[in-house]
């Protein structure tokens, strides 16, 4: 509104001025005073022409205010068009990732029955040859193989009570005699299951 009214007021001083030569003209007698009259305009068009310059300057700022808006305003639309293709790439990559996770539980869930299948069919096979094993083992006839004792071990010796924790090895040690001699003369076939504690051997002893 300030702009406006300094224009409107630098018109009226133009039409004024375009006025003035007609009343110097017809009033001869007060010519003393349009000189005055004329000295004030000039001063104000003086500073009309400071104002109007000013006015120019002040136009031209907001030319240059108006174009850095518009490059904010550019920029700014850009940086938003950028956010916005970060946002749909990142929901994308959400989508994905989701599909993923499903297909990898998909895959997980088959590998694991195909595991159990195998398994299964391995634990069937494994136990069909342990029972064809077994069938086989219970059709063999049962022949115990004799055992054969020498008569060549010393006659003369001890008669020894079996403790507890002993074994042919210690007996023969402690008596001087052997485990091959001690189960000659007793007629021993399983150390660890015909020593029994108590029982009473003979131990073979070489004079």
């Amino acid at each position: 509104m300030t702009k406006r009214i300094r224009m409107a007021a630098l018109i009226a001083m133009f039409g004024a001025l375009m006025i003035l030569p007609d009343l110097s003209a017809q009033n001869d007698v007060r010519g003393a005073d349009v000189r005055v009259t004329v000295a004030g305009l000039k001063q104000d068009m003086a500073l009309l022409s400071q104002e109007v310059r000013a006015l120019r300057l002040e136009i031209e700022q907001m030319h240059r205010d108006n174009a850095t808006l518009r490059a904010q305003v550019q920029a700014a639309q850009s940086s938003q068009t950028t956010q916005t293709q970060l946002s749909n790439l990142s929901t994308a990559i959400d989508a994905l990732r989701r599909e993923y996770r499903v297909a990898d539980e998909t895959n997980k869930k088959v590998i694991i029955a195909e595991v159990s299948r195998q398994i299964e069919s391995l634990a069937h096979e494994t136990q069909s040859a342990l029972d064809s094993v077994a069938n086989a083992t219970a059709a063999e006839p049962n022949i115990s193989t004799p055992t054969h004792f020498a008569d060549d071990y010393p006659k003369t010796g001890i008669t020894y009570t079996v403790r507890s924790g002993d074994t042919l090895s210690k007996i023969a040690r402690a008596h001087g005699s052997t485990i091959k001699h001690i189960q000659n003369a007793n007629k021993i076939v399983n150390p660890s299951r015909d020593l029994q504690v108590g029982q009473s051997i003979f131990i073979p002893i070489a004079q």
